[in-house]
């Protein structure tokens, strides 16, 4: 069987959220060298247990490079990935070719020759020809930052709506890089198919990729459309709402959980929500409110993929009130807080009425605590995993909302 046979029998009995997935991880590579048998071990392909080497570099100050590197632990870990070294490196020059000079690869070269990783993860963005560079140069298999997260967003999307998002995603993030694809699959096989050189199958690739594009683009329209009626109904019946918006694992999910005794999935990893989903919470004296999660964010995330995930985000403009939480344990709130306002100046929003609050207080020692709260008198304390502040939180959203008896609605 040829690759293009092999290819579009892979693609047709693949979902969605596993295809581009195994794109980036050059599994085209195996399709190319290996008959049908192959297509099942690519759709079981797994990061769990794979050796990797972190590349790293420094921030202005020394606990922002190791929050910076702790994150990027934490998105391996969240792909059960091994991490087997951090190279942490100072950003004086950025080299157009490969982002770090000669002598820094040189060094990860000569680690990585005896250590045998399967992966290579930048922190920071690498364009395609940066990619494709280092590829070369170390002979292992280079991801970037934004790379491993869209792996995460295609293990973690469940519903219809979260799949098409990260499918967008991970095809925008695709479309720039198919040349390096393309000049590794001419130098294998002269080409995907039977007829013409691997370029000429490279612009066939690129303009299929723009057209799933525009599909999914629609399809997304057709969701906004049905989430307009939506909201039109709850508008109707004065459900007054709120937006939970949030840095990634700070307890969104959590928070919701707990306000109104649902069963929305929490996990202890980066993006473990990435469907929306809308709960109704009692504030008492006979009011109520619909409280929506949203995806969580993270710093520096690239603007195309809050672009997917803006239909999503898009319930904080419509939003009667936002929750801005916040990770009250962590050593990074400033960074959490520039997040959240790039985010909110995206959507036009910044404006909107908004109520800090600041989550895992109970991780906090009574010192620390009382720190956290004189530092920010305006935000509330509250702790999803012991109860702690929640009957304040909602008495405050109640009086922000000025919300109407349930029984005069409708």
């Amino acid at each position: 069987m040829d690759v293009s046979s092999a290819f579009s029998a892979y693609c047709s009995h693949t979902p969605r959220c596993l295809l581009l997935p195994a794109l980036l991880s050059g599994e085209l590579n195996l399709l190319q060298k290996k008959d049908m048998k192959s297509l099942k071990d690519v759709s079981e392909h797994t990061f769990a247990g794979r050796k990797a080497i972190l590349v790293g570099f420094r921030e202005r100050r020394e606990s922002e490079t190791e929050e910076a590197v702790k994150e990027l632990e934490f998105l391996c870990t969240t792909l059960k990935l091994k991490v087997v070294r951090n190279f942490i490196y100072k950003p004086d020059f950025i080299n157009p070719a490969t982002y770090i000079g000669k002598g820094r690869l040189q060094e990860i070269k000569e680690y990585s020759d005896g250590e045998k990783p399967d992966f290579v993860i930048f922190g920071n963005e690498l364009n395609p020809v940066q990619q494709r560079n280092v590829e070369d140069a170390l002979k292992v298999r280079v991801m970037d930052r934004t790379e491993l997260i869209l792996h995460i967003f295609g293990e973690h999307a469940k519903s219809k709506e979260g799949k098409i998002q990260v499918e967008l995603a991970q095809l925008n993030y695709l479309l720039p890089r198919l040349t390096g694809y393309g000049i590794s699959l001419s130098r294998i096989g002269g080409g995907l198919g039977t007829r013409g050189p691997g370029e000429m199958k490279l612009e066939v690739y690129r303009r299929k990729i723009k057209e799933k594009i525009h599909r999914l683009k629609k399809e997304m329209e057709d969701i906004e459309r049905h989430r307009e009626v939506i909201r039109g109904s709850r508008k109707r019946k004065n459900f007054p709402s709120v937006a939970v918006i949030g840095y990634t694992n700070v307890g969104k999910s959590s928070l919701i959980n707990k306000l109104s005794s649902a069963d929305l999935y929490v996990a202890n990893k980066l993006f473990s929500t990435l469907d929306p989903a809308t709960r109704a919470v009692y504030l008492g004296d006979n009011t109520i409110c619909l409280m929506n999660d949203t995806v969580g964010l993270l710093y520096n995330i690239p603007h195309h993929m809050i672009e997917a995930f803006k239909s999503t985000l898009e319930e904080v403009k419509f939003s009667d009130l936002i929750l801005c939480v916040y990770d009250g344990s962590a050593g990074m709130l400033e960074k959490q807080r520039s997040t959240i306002s790039e985010v909110l100046k995206i959507l036009s929003s910044e404006e909107k009425p908004h109520l800090d609050v600041y989550n895992k207080t109970d991780l906090l020692n009574p010192e620390d605590r009382n720190m956290l709260g004189s530092a920010n008198p305006g935000g509330m304390m509250v702790s999803a995993r012991t109860g702690e502040g929640l009957s304040e939180l909602k008495e405050i959203i109640r009086k922000r909302l000025h919300e109407n008896p349930v029984e005069s609605r409708g």
